[in-house]
């Protein structure tokens, strides 16, 4: 039976690499994401490198039945899904009261309730199957409050703590579910985000092939959590000893240095 893997948040960055890294491990592709003309080069790049079938499905991830819509039209067309990546995602900056109600709903359907179904879904669908490998992508901000990206912070925090419990019930049914928490990475992130980095973000930079890289090894080594890069891992450690109202002051000024 063929291997297909389902990543959302393709067209760009952590979401693209991760489609060759899987196509290169011999994997069909489902890629998701909003913007279809960059979805159909990858899928041109991938199917003349690894002729590897690659489907295309524009959707936008903030409208709450597209992931229904997902898991509908694959099964539909008979395709199994062993691999889940669930990358798509982005934040608003800069504070919390300066987006309407309408956009920080659209980025939590996003970050939270998409995320969520497309896991219930395909999660249901694996442990039918006897096999499956989930990849929650949350962040570094998902361990204390971000001034800036309270909104965005405290959805990635909801991310870690769904999936490093729902790794531990899925245990003994061949489906894993590994979260990663990436800190600076070259991507469009900032742009999306209209916020220009510190310099000092800008000089921690990962490339997203690293970071993917780095998520996809810990997916298939059934890892149930992963923060790639060594100053983000020392980074996490020290946060979390720091008093939480230290900590706060410290990511607020860490954002506008």
């Amino acid at each position: 039976m063929d291997r297909y893997a389902l990543i959302t948040g393709a067209s760009s960055g952590i979401g693209k690499e991760s489609g060759r890294i899987l196509a290169s491990k011999g994997y069909n592709l489902v890629i998701v994401a909003r913007r279809e003309e960059r979805l159909k080069e990858l899928a041109l790049e991938i199917n003349g490198q690894f002729e590897q079938k690659v489907l295309v499905l524009q959707k936008d991830l903030s409208v709450l039945t597209s992931a229904q819509e997902i898991f509908d039209e694959l099964r539909s067309k008979g395709i199994q899904v062993e691999v889940l990546i669930n990358n798509a995602g982005y934040a608003l900056y800069p504070d919390f009261l300066s987006h309407g109600l309408e956009d920080l709903n659209k980025m939590l359907n996003v970050n939270i309730t998409t995320l969520t179904n497309l896991t219930w879904l395909f999660a249901q669908e694996m442990v039918k199957n006897g096999c499956g490998y989930i990849l929650q992508l949350s962040s570094v901000g998902a361990f204390q409050p971000s001034p800036n990206y309270a909104a965005y912070s405290a959805s990635k925090a909801y991310v870690m703590l769904l999936g490093e419990a729902l790794d531990h019930e899925l245990s003994g049914k061949n489906v894993s579910v590994t979260t990663m928490y990436p800190g600076a990475t070259k991507t469009e992130f900032h742009q999306t985000a209209e916020h220009e980095p510190s310099r000092l973000v800008t000089m921690t930079y990962m490339s997203a092939h690293t970071v993917a890289k780095a998520g996809i090894d810990a997916m298939f080594a059934r890892r149930r959590s992963i923060t790639p890069g060594l100053l983000n891992k020392l980074m996490v450690f020290f946060v979390q000893l720091l008093p939480r109202k230290s900590a706060t002051a410290i990511a607020d000024r860490l954002m506008r240095t």
